[in-house]
């Protein structure tokens, strides 16, 4: 009975064994023949026997089956979830298969297939944005495979896609470890992109985290180096890092980090030259000539050799110094900097050059370059550049007849001939040295008339501080001559190009109206609107006509601070008020105009230049918005206007005035010399670094004493101020008066200066 029992039951294991064998080879036999609707059929099968359904390989033939229908067009259309089904049986395949063996015998391009669908259909929910549906079905990559990077890295995307920003990042932190683990064994082969990079790195340049921004940077270059999107991104966290660092040379560092990957970029080409410039003119103007040295001759070598570059052309296109010879980078420098106005700097250039393109070293080669170069110069430059050449010269050489010989020359042949204010200014220089040498009656007549020309140049152009100036020497050199009315052209012209043609309505001198200013913004809807570029340089024109007539250095108007100073008028003009610090409860209330707001002056019922002369027309007994706007150290303005208000920035600080020059050196305002009748307001004003308490003032008009009244001195408001009111009938007036000013301070200090008013009106 034993005996019996013991063959049936190896009977019935052979009958089993037989039958596993035989759906197996089933399998494999429709494999062999493509019939995948068969595969499928027998894997379904098998999966209903108890042995085979704990075999990894009749999951894997079935997932084969779905995966090779899922990639007919006719059977996927019948079986839309052929991929899903694929995937689904792989891993429970996968989940019986003891490490993967019989996978990775015999069913490897089975899985390549699996994970090649799954990624296809899972991009496909990515694209119709079904994103919790896209990180499900990566997820399944995932799991068929936990080293495809691909599948975290659209894990992670899609998450961020559907704002679930923490997951997402977690896939991309994971990715960014991974890349670096790579970069530590030396693995060039693992799939990377760049994506998780850049989006951290967007993220901290988006908070103005910018150091964290730049590591990033640094360390997606030591995997990906030369990189479009961290090229992109380089450009725009650096910009924004160094907007509001002083020139030094780690902003050169700053600067030449990107321009490695990005070299043709033209905002930091630009920004590159202007720090080397300031930096060297910085050395150089105190006298540091080592240090400066240092910087030329590092800035000489880059220029060369970004000429070797394959984008040298375009690079040059934007930056003028890149040059294939370094003695050709010294000559822009030095023709750069004298068209610059810094002729410290232009003139250790020139040495350096001639040193450098000499034959040798002696004086005789130097000597013999310093009159090559001179000739040359006249030859291919304008005469401004080549005078100033010649003048380093005869400097060098006074007692070269050659070089003074061409003195001579250049003026005889220049001072008949028509010349653009530029060259007229060369030739009055020239002039100059040429006086120095021979004051003779002859030579100075000849300067007079150079100047007089020059003058007249000078006023055309709209230089009327360099005009003041040649006309200041022109006096000093001839005390006993009347230069009255040429000073009172002068007024007259400075008057009507920076006063008068910077209204924004009335008419013109052919009585056509002017295109009046009108405020394109919106209160209601809090737009603040924007400001022309013509008007914004009527406004800065007449700032500059009063602080130059004034003595003070002029100024400019800023993009950025025009732009707040736009948002502070929107808010004034929304409440219907005036207010240095605009509560948070106002409607339109920002932080940029509340910023403003603080540091600028507010006008209420003028706009544009029409609120520059209310300034100046300040009524108040202590002047405070004149005294702001004529503040020597101001450098940087800014200027908003809606219809009825004006926010002007003048609370600035920047200039690089040396203030101890106005201990001795008053500004006033009517101003010292000839000025139009209607510009002596109500008020007039004397600033001086001095104590002006107890300060007396005494006002002769035409030699007859005035009555004054002198208001309190009051402390703050930019420069100490004196306020004071001379009692005289304006409407009366005679074309001509002077009015001549004392101020006596408390310790004795007597200050006197004549204001020549005359009466101008252009529009009559």
């Amino acid at each position: 009975m034993k005996l019996l029992s013991k063959t049936l039951f190896l009977l019935a294991f052979c009958l089993l064994a037989n039958l596993s064998f035989s759906q197996i080879y089933k399998m494999e036999q429709a494999v062999e023949d493509k019939n995948f609707k068969k595969l499928e059929k027998v894997a379904l099968s098998a999966l209903e026997d108890k042995a085979l359904k704990k075999k990894p390989e009749v999951y894997y033939y079935l997932a084969q089956a779905y995966i090779e229908q899922s990639m007919d067009k006719i059977l996927f259309s019948k079986n839309p979830d052929a991929v899903k089904l694929a995937t689904k049986y792989m891993l429970k395949g996968i989940k019986k298969d003891e490490n993967r063996a019989t996978l990775s015998r015999d069913f490897e391009k089975v899985l390549k297939k699996v994970i090649k669908r799954q990624i296809e259909e899972a991009e496909r929910q990515y694209k119709i944005k079904k994103m919790s549906k896209s990180v499900k079905m990566f997820k399944y990559v995932i799991d068929l495979d936990s080293t495809n990077r691909y599948a975290h890295y659209m894990v992670g995307k899609s998450h961020i896609a559907n704002l679930d920003s923490a997951l997402g990042e977690q896939s991309y932190k994971r990715l960014i470890s991974w890349y670096n683990e790579d970069l530590k064994t030396g693995n060039k082969e693992n799939e990377k992109t760049v994506d998780p990079h850049a989006y951290f790195i967007d993220k901290y340049w988006q908070a103005g985290n910018y150091d964290s921004a730049k590591f990033l940077i640094k360390n997606g270059r030591e995997i990906f180096d030369d990189n479009a999107k961290l090229n992109y991104y380089d450009v725009k966290v650096t910009y924004d890092q160094i907007q509001d660092m002083a020139p030094s040379e780690l902003l050169l560092d700053y600067i030449q980090e990107v321009l490695v990957y990005s070299p043709d970029d033209k905002d930091f080409l630009h920004k590159e030259n202007a720090v080397y410039i300031y930096l060297i003119k910085n050395k150089l103007s105190k006298n540091k000539k080592g240090s400066g040295d240092l910087l030329i001759n590092r800035f000489v070598r880059e220029k060369v050799a970004k000429s070797a570059l394959k984008d040298a052309m375009i690079i040059k296109n934007t930056d003028i110094f890149v040059e294939k010879k370094p003695e050709n980078v010294l000559w822009k420098l030095t023709q750069y900097f004298q068209e610059n106005d810094h002729l410290t700097s232009s003139e250790h250039m020139l040495n350096r050059y001639i040193s450098q393109t000499a034959k040798d070293t002696t004086e005789e080669a130097i000597a013999d370059r310093w009159y090559v170069i001179t000739n040359f110069a006249f030859k291919t430059k304008k005469l401004p550049f080549s005078g100033f050449v010649l003048q380093q010269a005869i400097a060098r050489y006074p007692d070269n007849k050659s070089l003074l010989d061409s003195r001579k020359e250049v003026i005889a042949e220049r001072e008949v001939a028509a010349a653009d204010v530029d060259e007229q200014g060369a030739l009055y220089l020239l002039m100059k040295d040429e006086f120095s040498a021979d004051p003779s009656d002859d030579n100075k007549k000849r300067l007079l008339a150079i100047n007089d020309k020059y003058v007249g140049l000078l006023a055309a152009a709209n230089r009327f501080n360099a005009a003041k100036s040649v006309m200041k020497e022109q006096t000093e050199m001839t005390p006993n001559e009347d230069h009255s009315e040429r000073l009172r052209y002068l007024a007259r012209e400075d008057f009507y190009q920076n006063y008068f043609l910077t209204r924004t309505k009335g008419k013109d001198l052919d009585g056509n109206t002017i295109k009046a200013f009108d405020w394109n913004g919106s209160a209601s809807v809090c737009d603040e609107g924007s400001i022309d570029m013509d008007i914004q340089e009527k406004v800065a024109d007449r700032i500059n006509y009063f602080r130059r007539n004034a003595g003070v250095p002029e100024v400019l108007l800023d993009a950025a601070t025009n732009e707040i100073c736009q948002k502070a008028a929107l808010m004034m003009t929304s409440n219907k008020s005036l207010d240095h610090e605009p509560p948070r409860t106002w409607r339109c209330w920002t932080n940029d105009g509340f910023y403003a707001a603080k540091h600028s002056l507010l006008i209420q019922d003028a706009n544009t230049s029409m609120a520059v002369t209310y300034i100046m027309d300040d009524q108040n007994p202590a002047a405070g918005n004149r005294r702001w706007l004529l503040y020597p150290n101001g450098k940087v303005y800014g200027h908003g206007s809606t219809n009825n208000v004006a926010v002007i920035w003048a609370l600035d600080d920047s200039g690089s005035t040396d203030t101890t020059q106005y201990m001795d050196q008053p500004v006033s305002w009517p101003p010292e010399g000839d000025v139009p009748q209607m510009m002596l307001f109500k008020n007039w004003t004397f600033s001086i670094y001095r104590d002006l308490k107890d300060a007396t003032v005494e006002v002769l008009q035409d030699g007859k004493a005035l009555d004054v009244n002198v208001e309190s001195f009051v402390r703050g408001y930019g420069a100490p101020t004196l306020v004071f009111q001379p009692k005289f009938d304006k409407g009366s007036l005679p074309d001509k008066s002077n009015f001549k000013v004392t101020v006596t301070l408390s310790d004795g200090r007597k200050y006197m200066y004549t204001v020549r008013s005359f009466y101008y009106n252009p529009g009559k």
